[in-house]
């Protein structure tokens, strides 16, 4: 849900939700965990593409504006829980494992900051300037090495 307010700059703020299970017992060769048959998970999940849609939760905070009408910034904040510690965190992709399952763990994965600009020169063409941080949560420490991480990207992109 969001609301944007009239004004010059247009600000919007908005919240998330996403859910996807994860897999209660790993061991009895039964997938449980929610499988996204498409994963294009880059925008939705952070843009460090640390997490996919499956054994997830995700609470997002989104704050938007236009300081211009072809010039757009943006704000996002990730909260990250495994759904189930049974199971192991998954990649954007789905399939690549970030850490094994460990059921003695804390959930909380982590936070992740995506700030954004972009610039729309022309209906069909923009460019995406991003910097992310991602804030390791206890989880990371309770399975390893829990360093934080940072992400710098320009994109484009064409619309026809």
């Amino acid at each position: 849900g969001g609301c944007t307010f009239e004004g010059p700059w247009k600000p919007r703020i908005g919240l998330e939700y996403s859910y996807g299970s994860g897999d209660g017992n790993a061991a009895d060769h039964k997938q449980g965990a929610f499988q996204n048959l498409f994963p294009t998970n880059h925008p939705n999940y952070g843009y460090m593409d640390f997490f996919s849609w499956s054994n997830i939760h995700d609470a997002v905070l989104h704050l938007s504006a236009k300081p211009a009408p072809k010039l757009t910034a943006g704000i996002d904040w990730h909260s990250f829980w495994l759904a189930d510690t049974s199971d192991t965190w998954r990649r954007a992709n789905a399939k690549t494992v970030v850490r094994s399952a460990n059921p003695a763990a804390s959930n909380y994965a982590g936070s992740e900051l995506d700030v954004l600009l972009i610039y729309a020169p022309r209906p069909q063409f923009s460019i995406t300037g991003g910097y992310s941080h991602f804030f390791a949560g206890s989880y990371l420490d309770d399975t390893g090495a829990g360093s934080d991480a940072d992400f710098v990207y320009v994109m484009t992109s064409f619309r026809f």
